[in-house]
């Protein structure tokens, strides 16, 4: 499978295997040499977290999400990044974004929308289906972002990742 593929699949909430993965990523500079990641990044069209990350994110209802191990490099294919890491396959979907409650949403491509690089607390509305099942999903037709509980992302800003997540509060709206 292309990486490009495994990304899309993953944006729209496909369980998938660790053969879906890469199980190595290059640095892509050579005159660069690569620190520590951050407990979240995205490499090569892959969600990667951190050790760290993957055992908060292993103590709440995943669902069908998953975390396969990954090995990064330097450039020379040889020298490995500090730190252990797992891609992450978000496999769980939820039908809850509100388009007509949800603004400064941007359209992308055919049928689907992004975020804006401005986004701001509230901007985006789901309905109360977000607050059932699994604590970590996507929303299709949104593109490029998945959504966390309120009890996982707390565990996260607990543990000092709250920066690199970029958390975002959702406005649940009930359907009237």
């Amino acid at each position: 499978m292309r990486l490009g593929q495994m990304a899309e699949l993953n944006e729209t909430g496909e369980r998938m295997s660790a053969e879906h993965f890469p199980k190595e990523i290059f640095a892509k500079y050579p005159d660069r040499k690569e620190k520590k990641q951050a407990d979240l990044v995205l490499a090569a069209g892959a969600v990667v977290v951190s050790a760290a990350c993957a055992d908060v994110l292993r103590q709440f209802d995943l669902g069908h999400s998953s975390l396969y191990p990954i090995k990064l490099f330097q450039h020379d294919r040889k020298t490995p990044v500090e730190g252990e890491y797992f891609c992450l396959n978000i496999g769980e979907r939820k039908d809850a974004f509100l388009r007509e409650y949800s603004q400064k949403v941007i359209e992308y491509g055919i049928g689907g929308f992004r975020m804006p690089p401005n986004l701001h607390d509230d901007d985006v509305a789901v309905s109360g289906v977000a607050l059932e099942g699994s604590d970590l999903w996507v929303s299709p037709p949104l593109k490029r972002i998945f959504f966390l509980s309120d009890r996982l992302t707390q565990a996260l800003r607990a543990a000092k990742m709250g920066r690199v997540f970029g958390f975002r509060t959702c406005r649940i709206v009930e359907a009237s």
